[in-house]
């Protein structure tokens, strides 16, 4: 996408009661509404047998805060007035903290997603800051289906989706992948936004 300006996230906000069963919207119904000409899944959200409707985290959607509710290990992924992919961790910040981050650093749109390393769980949100891959260590939850944003020099921004589990012959992409994919497109700032069973 050459204008950073044109990517937005777009929400069902306000949101549904998750005790009611297929209360999300599908990307493809999201675009539809929207009357965008594209779109991926991003942040994290309450799973409710895989139909999202209430997000978990940070969502900030035309610099309204439509959620913050900052756990350990988020990951504010979004982009500033100025159009700059800003990626951030906000998991250590109570929520006055994150709505002036908000604040201070002019978010008009952003989502979260969990970066934890443990024995158990190896979930990277942050792959490129500054020009600087990070270090990947473990498999990163392994090759799943992915989605991953990124932001060139230039400004232009860079969408990566795939498949995977054999899904149309895709076994998907780990973290390294993402990381070396974004690095061959001379991503400067990236993350990874979706992925694994979501």
């Amino acid at each position: 996408v050459n204008d950073p300006s044109r990517v937005k996230v777009a929400t069902m906000y306000p949101w549904s009661d998750m005790n009611h069963s297929k209360n999300g919207l599908t990307l493809e119904q999201h675009v539809k509404n929207g009357n965008y000409l594209g779109g991926v899944n991003g942040g994290i959200y309450v799973n409710g047998g895989h139909w999202g409707g209430r997000p978990k985290g940070l969502v900030v959607s035309e610099g309204e805060i439509q959620m913050n509710e900052p756990e350990p290990g988020d990951v504010m992924i979004g982009f500033n007035e100025d159009n700059i992919l800003v990626i951030k961790a906000i998991g250590d910040m109570t929520e006055a903290e994150v709505e002036q981050l908000v604040l201070d650093e002019r978010i008009r749109d952003a989502v979260t997603f969990k970066d934890e390393m443990t024995k158990d769980n190896n979930h990277f949100a942050q792959l490129i800051i500054n020009g600087k891959p990070r270090e990947i260590t473990g498999s990163g939850s392994g090759a799943n289906p992915r989605t991953a944003i990124g932001q060139r020099a230039d400004g232009s921004v860079l969408l990566l989706v795939t498949d995977g589990r054999g899904a149309s012959g895709h076994l998907g992409a780990t973290a390294a992948d993402l990381l070396n994919i974004m690095l061959e497109y001379e991503a400067v700032n990236a993350a990874n936004l979706d992925g694994g069973s979501s």
